[in-house]
């Protein structure tokens, strides 16, 4: 290879992702715009759906094995659900569709760069890491937990700086296993996951907040009963000590949640509509009390937006896969001659969390099999409460991700914390993960039994 080649492929690899930053700054811009003004806006929408086309053309070819797995059979879905191969309108109204989500995902590495410079945040790790070692795992799991409601998986790197390098693999794994349970449980009553976002496209926006409600519920009971049980020395004592770790940060958690409510509740959003429009203001705030600062988050969140691309193309593929296959109602036509009554409720609540558990456990990523589920079992597929069948749906998205080859956390926690991933995967969360699928699925439908 001539000198010059070499050169210019790491020059050509700048340009595309220079182009590539640039295309989903605008498409971010435009899904943002597009929510607070919509059809008035309708001009800079079709900017924003050809700068993400084009942003997707552009990352293909850089796409993960994973990723490409994932495409792949998401392909063979569409191919097998769908009657006819959809036009080029059908198409053009998928992508804006999913341009939301070229806006979501953004606004998370916005939101956990700018955590990551905030004294509280810091206040909060050290606390952590000054815990006695018989409160450190419950102090991970509850740290992990409502971190992890905001910055999601940004929550792994604040807690693993908390932990000494050349701790024993044992207490490695341990802590480990505790900051994923906690942060992917938090899933289900958080606005701020894309499993929210998957879900509260299948059902009206007042359904989605319920879902929250009930999200309450149920991972306030997981971690009630799981702390004890998992943690054979647990006390009281170690809970108030956990829950001191919190204290710097509970005031700035509680104003993020009323701010994105507010939002919904001010302009009628649905909750994802809600955190793009609401977080970037804020960020946009704590930069201006923070100028020194703003170089700083812009840099980590420009650096985060290359990261994030494959995360953007998949979960935007599947969406479009819901859209598309909810266009035609093939897959009604099809549970029609496989069932042709109405799917009792418990069957829907059981099976979703369950489902979505078994199929990560073998690399099947959670956007596949939850969409598939919802689309069978929302809009009357199911005598089941929408708001509980989301529920259904977030809590399988996080047992999904406890405990599955394919699971960002997993894989994100084995390089910080220096854990093998089989003995992430393999390990106490997986057993853990079926215990709250089906304790869940069993809840919800005692829920079901008693409302709907």
């Amino acid at each position: 290879m001539a000198m010059s080649d070499r050169i210019s492929h790491p020059i050509q690899g700048r340009l595309i992702d220079t182009a590539r930053l640039g295309l989903i700054t605008i498409a971010w811009f435009a899904a943002l715009v597009t929510v607070l003004f919509g059809e008035s806006a309708r001009s800079l929408t079709e900017v924003g759906i050809y700068c993400f086309i084009l942003f997707a053309i552009c990352t293909l070819p850089r796409l993960r094995r994973d990723s490409l797995i994932i495409l792949t059979v998401l392909a063979v879905l569409t191919l097998m659900l769908l009657p006819t191969t959809p036009d080029l309108d059908a198409l053009m109204g998928a992508v804006e569709y999913v341009l939301i989500f070229a806006a979501l995902l953004p606004t998370m590495a916005l939101v956990k760069a700018t955590a990551m410079t905030m004294p509280s945040v810091q206040t909060s790790q050290a606390n952590l890491g000054a815990l006695p070692p018989e409160a450190s795992a419950g102090g991970f799991q509850l740290t992990g937990h409502f971190f992890g409601g905001i910055i999601n998986t940004g929550t792994f790197a604040i807690l693993s700086a908390v932990l000494p390098p050349e701790s024993p693999e044992t207490d490695r794994r341990a802590a480990a296993e505790a900051a994923i349970r906690g942060m992917v449980t938090s899933a289900a009553w958080s606005p701020f996951f894309v499993g929210f976002a998957v879900g509260q496209s299948f059902v009206e926006p007042q359904y989605a907040w319920m879902a929250i409600g009930f999200g309450v519920i149920t991972a306030t009971l997981f971690t009630a009963i799981s702390l004890p049980a998992i943690n054979r020395n647990f006390s009281l004592q170690q809970l108030r000590l956990a829950l001191l770790c919190l204290r710097p940060v509970a005031s700035r958690l509680a104003f993020v949640f009323v701010c994105v409510i507010g939002a919904a509740l001010l302009f009628e959003l649905t909750a994802l509509a809600a955190v793009v429009s609401a977080m970037p203001w804020l960020v946009g705030l704590q930069m201006l009390r923070n100028r020194d600062k703003a170089g700083r988050i812009l840099g980590q969140t420009k650096t985060a937006l290359n990261n994030i691309a494959d995360d953007v193309i998949v979960i935007s593929a599947a969406m479009m896969v819901a859209f598309l296959v909810n266009s035609y109602n093939n897959i009604n036509e099809i549970m029609q001659a496989v069932y042709p009554d109405m799917l009792p409720g418990w069957v829907a609540l059981m099976s979703t969390p369950l489902l979505v558990t078994l199929a990560s456990v073998v690399g099947v990523h959670p956007v596949i099999t939850s969409t598939a589920l919802l689309t069978i079992f929302s809009g009357g597929g199911a005598d089941v409460h929408p708001a509980l069948l989301v529920q259904a749906h977030l809590i399988g998205w996080g047992t999904g991700t406890m405990s599955s080859v394919a699971s960002l956390s997993v894989i994100s926690c084995a390089g910080l914390y220096n854990v093998p991933t089989h003995k992430l995967v393999f390990g106490h969360n997986m057993m853990i993960a079926f215990i709250y699928a089906i304790g869940g699925g069993l809840l919800l439908s005692l829920i079901n039994f008693l409302i709907w």
